[in-house]
């Protein structure tokens, strides 16, 4: 499964934003996430860090979180399940 979404990264942070399509895909709430999946964000990496990266300019970042390919290509996000 693949979500795709577009974001102002000034009003959703990309660490959210990421949660959030996770979540999605697994059809839970967010809060439960880490129980779900097993893992967190943080894990991966830092969250903060991320979304200063992010933060309005056009950047082009990709990772891969448990079984999630995650990337952000200016305001896209796109989470694939792999």
């Amino acid at each position: 499964m693949i979500v795709r979404r577009e974001f102002d990264w000034s009003e959703t942070p990309p660490s959210i934003a990421i949660v959030t399509a996770i979540a999605d895909i697994e059809n839970v709430d967010p809060i439960d996430l880490p129980t779900t999946a097993g893992t967190t964000l943080y894990s991966y990496v830092d969250p903060g860090a991320l979304d200063a990266l992010v933060d309005g300019e056009r950047v082009a970042v990709s990772f891969s979180m448990a079984e999630y390919r995650i990337r952000i290509d200016g305001a896209e996000l796109t989470v694939a399940a792999e």
